[in-house]
């Protein structure tokens, strides 16, 4: 039986890697057939924000990748709906990606708890 990861996106996405790296390692242990989900707190929810254009700044805009999520099998997508609501968002702020949930902090915890392997950068 396959480990499960969770990975949790804490960081907003251009201050440093972390959000990147998270992605890649995301997707990396999919093509293993690993069960992951993917969860977004605090200012890790500006990760799945729609229209963002690092380009002004000449980063590289990785958010749309966040949508292949569910083409890699990782269905299991969580915001933390406090986090949402504490940064005045929306559910139609964040990238339209249909596996996202909002859910409460405890759900997130429970999660976690039960995860083999968490990430976080």
């Amino acid at each position: 039986m396959s480990k499960s990861i969770c990975i949790v996106f804490n960081k907003a996405p251009y201050g440093s890697q972390a959000g990147r790296e998270l992605l890649d390692i995301a997707l990396m242990a999919a093509a293993f057939e690993m069960p992951i989900t993917a969860v977004f707190v605090g200012q890790g929810i500006y990760q799945l924000l729609n229209n963002q254009q690092p380009d002004i700044l000449n980063i590289k805009n990785h958010s749309a990748t966040f949508k292949a999520l569910p083409l890699y099998d990782i269905e299991q997508i969580l915001v933390e709906q406090s986090s949402l609501q504490q940064l005045n968002l929306k559910r139609n702020d964040l990238l339209a990606i249909d596996e996202l949930q909002l859910v409460a902090n405890d759900v997130i915890k429970a999660k976690i708890a039960q995860s083999d392997f968490v990430l976080t950068l």
